[in-house]
C-alpha cells in the first residue's frame, strides 16, 4: 500500500505542478512580470520535471525487472527512491542551466561543472 500511495502522490503532484506551470506560461506576460513570477515558474518547473522523471525512471526500472523476476514491494519502493534521487539530480541540471541562460551566464564549462557535481553527488548517494 505504501508504494501505491507514493505513486498516487507523485502523479497528483506532477499534475498540479504542470497545471500551474501551464497557467504561468499562458496567463503571464514575462516582459511586465516581477521576479516572483520567475521564481514560481522555476519552482513549478522543478517540481513537475522531478516528478515526471521519477515516474519515467521507476517505470523503466519496473518494466525491465518484471521480465527477469518478480519484485517485492520493498524492492519496488527502493527503486522508486533511486528514481526520485536521479530525477532530482537531472532536474537540478536542467533548472540550473535555464537560470544561468536567463541571466546570459551559461557557458559550456558551467554545464561540465554541473554534470560533474551531479555525477559526484550520485556517486556519493548511490553508495549508501
Amino acid at each position: 500500500m505504501q508504494l501505491l500511495s507514493y505513486l498516487i502522490g507523485l502523479v497528483l503532484i506532477s499534475l498540479i505542478a504542470s497545471a500551474s506551470l501551464v497557467a504561468i506560461l499562458v496567463y503571464v506576460d514575462p516582459t511586465v512580470s516581477n521576479s516572483l513570477i520567475f521564481v514560481l515558474f522555476y519552482i513549478f518547473l522543478f517540481i513537475s520535471t522531478t516528478s515526471v522523471l521519477t515516474l519515467i525512471g521507476w517505470f523503466i526500472r519496473r518494466v525491465s525487472r518484471i521480465k527477469k523476476y518478480s519484485l517485492s514491494v520493498k524492492q519496488a519502493v527502493r527503486q522508486l527512491e533511486v528514481s526520485f534521487r536521479q530525477g532530482l539530480l537531472l532536474t537540478s541540471i536542467l533548472v540550473s542551466s535555464l537560470v544561468l541562460q536567463a541571466h546570459r551566464a551559461l557557458a559550456w564549462w558551467h554545464l561540465l561543472l554541473l554534470v560533474g557535481l551531479v555525477g559526484v553527488a550520485e556517486w556519493w548517494m548511490g553508495g549508501k
